[in-house]
């Protein structure tokens, strides 16, 4: 079966950087997909931790609408991801009141009423299907977000340095551990994202920029400045954030890096989803992913094989960052 797989959308990012709210972009994608017998749409399709999620939703509904011309009566399926976790909820709740057992590698719904049975009836002849945490493509394919990987990757991004407290207080994650292990760490965090969410006002003045890229780029060394004062404010941020990182190893008995470069955040993410991989036991085939932003693997590229034998394969995402475009080359997932 000829199946399109996307991640990491992020359509409504008030920065703008979502580049599938362009017109022309989305045409060109949307060629790309005819013909398809199947879609997996795998996780931050629609960005819910900026803004309520109506204002949101109505900033992705051009996407579905036409996605749902271009591709037919195909069957949709949403893996939700950390940032749009909130669709995975009411198959969630579903679970519990059915008192189905834990959390196992895919579970599917169809759409109740609410946000999912909107984007169901955007996507038109199109029928949308809910899978959660992953859904099997194959006997040796599996796909998830990759969003359970944060209780590994040593970088100390805010969700993680989250991830490690909750682990402080329910324990790290079992040697070999199922999907509710993770869920139980991860869920606290995502549900808090959202709720903050739904309390901002309904229009909200859009953001200059990616805050946390341009603060990753600063503690990198790609950016220095302007004028005397601002060099010595980054100059400062620089050298306490070994610091500063030390004390949250401390406090949370966490084992997080200093080091930041885009060398070092992209081996990082491919072990902390290796061992996530391996954990669940999905690392004898191929795994494939989103979450981390970088596609792959690209030629002379090594490092995506599988303890297991298996090897990973990541989708890229459809949101510019420049610390993975290389100037002259237009942006690409």
């Amino acid at each position: 079966m000829r199946t399109a797989i996307l991640s990491d959308l992020h359509l409504g990012l008030l920065s703008g950087g979502d580049v599938l709210r362009d017109p022309a972009t989305r045409a060109l994608l949307l060629e790309r997909l005819a013909g398809a017998e199947r879609l997996v749409l795998l996780g931050d399709v629609v960005e819910l931790r900026e803004r309520p999620i109506g204002p949101a939703l109505a900033a992705s509904r051009p996407f579905f609408e036409e996605l749902g011309e271009a591709v037919g009566a195909v069957e949709v399926t949403l893996v939700p991801g950390n940032h749009d976790h909130r669709f995975a909820e009411p198959l969630l709740d579903q679970l519990s009141l059915a008192e189905a057992g834990p959390l196992g590698l895919e579970h599917g719904a169809g759409p109740v009423p609410g946000p999912l049975a909107q984007i169901d009836e955007w996507l038109g002849a199109a029928s949308l299907r809910v899978a959660y945490p992953g859904v099997w493509l194959r006997d040796d394919v599996y796909a998830t977000h990759g969003h359970y990987c944060d209780a590994h990757l040593r970088l100390p991004r805010a969700e993680c340095v989250a991830v490690a407290a909750v682990s402080r207080f329910a324990g790290p994650v079992p040697d070999r551990a199922t999907a509710a292990d993770y869920e139980r760490r991860v869920r606290p965090i995502y549900g808090l994202g959202y709720g903050i969410a739904q309390a901002r006002p309904a229009q909200v003045a859009r953001g200059r920029g990616n805050a946390s890229e341009a603060a990753w780029e600063v503690l990198a060394g790609r950016r220095n400045g302007r004028g005397p004062a601002h060099r010595a404010r980054i100059g400062a941020a620089r050298a306490g954030f070994p610091a500063l990182v030390w004390t949250v190893n401390r406090l949370l008995r966490a084992d997080f890096e200093a080091e930041i470069d885009p060398v070092t955040i992209f081996r990082g993410g491919l072990e902390a989803v290796g061992e996530m991989a391996r954990r669940l036991g999905v690392d004898g085939g191929h795994l494939i992913f989103g979450h981390t932003h970088r596609a792959g693997p690209l030629p002379g590229e090594a490092e995506w094989e599988l303890p297991g034998g298996g090897r990973l394969h990541n989708t890229g995402s459809w949101v510019f960052a420049s610390i993975f475009h290389h100037p002259g080359e237009p942006p690409s997932p």
